[in-house]
């Protein structure tokens, strides 16, 4: 936990918004004969003619300026998000002084500017990707209110940091959160959530000298010297592997596109992944309904496209005095859109094609 370096990271449902259909007739279009126009009309016809030739004239360009509407509109329609949403991570509050680029107390004015941006989109919701405190159970109380003015839900992730804290409150942090389990789904707008607990198997999350923290400690000690092998890494229990193949068998059937979320990456495999990540991969990249997988915890952020399926890792908000991390996310059938904020870069990610 106490590495202080940039880079160490450590269900209620809504309506679908459809879009209104554009017109689809066919204007009809005035042609103008040749010797009506220009100064051949002007020298040679009468009043009345040049009339006729004015009013056609307006005819043909309001029913040309209507046909370019309906295009365009027809093109709006067609390019219209599946689904808009707000995204940060690592927001890591704690009341105490700066360690390295690590500004805790910034982290409520920073939050601040994030909450007024985001509230003024109209968005269904927000993903914290896990890490909302860093220390003290209190925090929690300090931090989760300044959430409050968005006007809509926050989904949350259990990151590594959300743990450091007494071994007695540890059980209760999914439900401070909000969250209806350590890991779950849900479902807005047709897209489908699954939100993964990469923090099951870890030598923090449990209670010290308990089975579930003496198991951890020896699983880590099996994996030698990989580079993921650290005490504020983690992994999934094979039931909860389980689950997600379940969840995204399902999804496959019903075609419905899904964004897997986790606090830890998966890939680039350069130290912050999850113990097991390499299960979980082979896991997502076999099901076509599985359109990206987003996560924080690498602070420096990171993006890595494997067998179509790209693996986004978001800024943390923790760096910088006076310096956001955040983005609002669009979900389009073969991209995904990042507008970002702050340190997080706006940028298009090309989806692989799944239907």
């Amino acid at each position: 936990f106490g590495n202080q370096s940039l880079g160490c990271g450590s269900s209620a449902k809504f309506p679908a918004q459809t879009p209104t259909a554009a017109a689809s007739h066919s204007p009809q279009v005035f042609h103008m004969p040749p010797d009506t126009c220009g100064e051949r009309l002007a020298c040679r016809s009468p009043p009345r003619v040049l009339a006729m030739a004015s009013m056609r004239r307006r005819q043909f360009l309001a029913l040309s300026a209507a046909a370019a509407s309906v295009s365009r509109s027809k093109a709006a329609d067609a390019e219209a998000p599946l689904l808009s949403f707000g995204l940060t991570t690592d927001v890591q509050y704690a009341d105490a002084d700066p360690q390295g680029e690590r500004h805790y107390r910034e982290s409520i004015p920073k939050l601040k500017a994030v909450v007024e941006d985001l509230a003024k989109h109209k968005l269904p919701f927000t993903l914290h990707l896990g890490d909302m405190i860093d220390r003290e159970f209190a925090s929690f109380a300090k931090i989760l209110p300044l959430f409050e003015p968005l006007g809509h839900p926050v989904r949350h992730l259990l990151g590594n940091h959300d743990y450091t804290i007494t071994d007695e409150r540890k059980a209760t942090v999914a439900a401070i959160l909000g969250m209806p389990a350590d890991h779950y789904a849900f479902t807005v707008s047709g897209v489908r959530f699954v939100m993964l607990d990469t923090n099951e198997i870890s030598t923090y999350k449990h209670p010290e000298g308990s089975k579930e923290d003496l198991e951890a400690e020896a699983a880590m000690k099996a994996m030698g010297s990989a580079k993921n092998a650290k005490p504020w890494n983690g992994g999934t229990s094979p039931a909860q592997l389980q689950w997600l193949e379940k969840e995204l068998a399902a999804a496959d059937a019903a075609k419905t596109p899904v964004l897997v979320c986790g606090h830890h990456p998966l890939l680039a495999e350069e130290g912050h992944q999850a113990w097991n990540n390499r299960d979980l991969i082979k896991v997502i990249e076999s099901h076509k309904s599985a359109r990206a997988y987003l996560c924080g915890h690498n602070h420096a952020g990171d993006q890595v496209v494997s067998n179509g399926v790209p693996y986004i890792n978001f800024k943390s908000v923790l760096h910088e005095p006076g310096v956001t991390a955040y983005a609002v996310v669009r979900l389009y059938q073969s991209r995904l859109v990042i507008e970002g904020r702050g340190r997080e870069a706006s940028r298009e990610v090309p989806l692989r094609e799944w239907v």
